[in-house]
């Protein structure tokens, strides 16, 4: 805090002010889930550690170019997700799976910068396949390449480039989600698949520990139809049946996807939620959800899985943390102002923050 930027009326009030800032500080909760001040933005790079290269590139069809001649159903199923530690070259069994359990009072304050999302604009014609145990949404082919959206910031080190995204949810509301906030699921979840540029495709990016971002967006359960994700859901009854694909005739946009504030979000190193289970993933899970309609929801438990039976529950179980740090940038609201006018009242803006700071950190026990 810059105090000598303050204009105050003598040095007996500046001696006041310091040591209500110091008893204050040190009334605050320290080390774990101690809140970032305002928006605060520092160059940290943000690097997840401990990451572990993969041991083969991921050629799993949740992310292949969805062409209906090319695909084989994957021999795998949400019925008996602990059997995918067996699969031949799977992953699934290792250290740093997805997705978790987050606790926000143990996970590890950080003062990333904010996300930059580039080209996060309208987009038409994109495609919707329903794979038998998603749908996954991804751009036309013929996207021109300076259109194609890409994000930068939020404590990734490199630019990440969009390649699909698509969904998780429940039988019911009760649950869907993918990861867990305190042990509470979501009734759906949204993931945004990026992967880094400086690898020459997709593909390649699945070869590295660094390879791919994906953001998650909790979904919750509103009154309204969500008149954004609407698109998502109009041309559902197009892909009833595994292995139908479609091309959205309405825009999708990608800015409204995302959560009002994109300020606070978990970080953590992990893999990709289904086999082979890869561990590429660094992880940004939003902490504020989107909202949609119990009606927009059904829309999507009204599809067939590559079993011919209702697709629902399509989400892996939590997996465990492992000793891996869960980082958290948290926006909280509070601000402080780093200097007064003359006719201002610093003691009383350092009360009403403190207060602020006291009240946000009591909302988390």
């Amino acid at each position: 805090m810059a105090m000598r930027n303050m204009h105050v009326g003598s040095d007996g009030q500046m001696i006041s002010i310091l040591c209500a800032v110091v008893v204050f500080c040190r009334l605050l909760p320290t080390g774990n889930g101690f809140p970032v001040i305002g928006d605060h933005e520092t160059s940290e790079s943000g690097n997840v550690e401990n990451a572990i290269a993969p041991k083969k590139v991921y050629t799993s069809s949740m992310f292949e170019h969805w062409s209906k001649s090319a695909w084989k159903s994957p021999s795998w199923s949400y019925k008996d997700p602990a059997a995918w530690a067996s699969i031949p070259g799977s992953s699934c069994g290792g250290n740093q799976q997805s997705p978790i359990d987050i606790v926000p009072k143990w996970s590890v304050t950080r003062a990333y910068p904010k996300f930059t999302f580039h080209n996060y604009g309208n987009f038409d014609q994109m495609n919707a396949i329903n794979n038998g145990h998603t749908v996954v949404y991804s751009l036309d082919i013929n996207t021109p390449a300076d259109r194609i959206p890409y994000i930068t910031g939020g404590g990734l080190n490199d630019e990440y480039r969009f390649h699909s995204f698509h969904l998780h949810w429940g039988s019911d509301s009760s649950k869907g989600s993918e990861h867990l906030i305190k042990s509470k699921s979501y009734p759906a979840e949204l993931h945004l698949v990026h992967y880094n540029t400086k690898y020459s495709s997709f593909a390649d990016a699945t070869g590295h520990s660094d390879g791919l971002a994906v953001l998650g967006i909790f979904i919750k359960v509103g009154l309204a139809d969500n008149e954004f994700f609407q698109p998502l859901v109009d041309q559902l009854g197009d892909i009833l049946v595994n292995q139908d694909e479609t091309t959205l005739t309405k825009l999708v946009s990608f800015q409204n996807l995302l959560p009002q504030k994109t300020t606070s979000f978990f970080r953590y190193s992990g893999s990709l939620t289904t086999p082979n289970c890869n561990e590429i993933v660094t992880w940004t899970v939003f902490e504020n959800p989107i909202k949609v309609s119990e009606r927009q929801l059904n829309k999507f438990r009204s599809l067939s899985d590559a079993e011919d039976e209702q697709l629902v529950n399509n989400y892996r179980p939590a997996q465990q943390v492992k000793g891996r740090i869960i980082y958290y940038r948290r926006y909280n609201g509070c601000e402080l102002k780093q200097s007064w006018p003359l006719t201002s009242t610093p003691l009383l803006d350092i009360f009403k923050w403190g207060q602020c700071q006291l009240y946000y950190a009591l909302s988390w026990q």
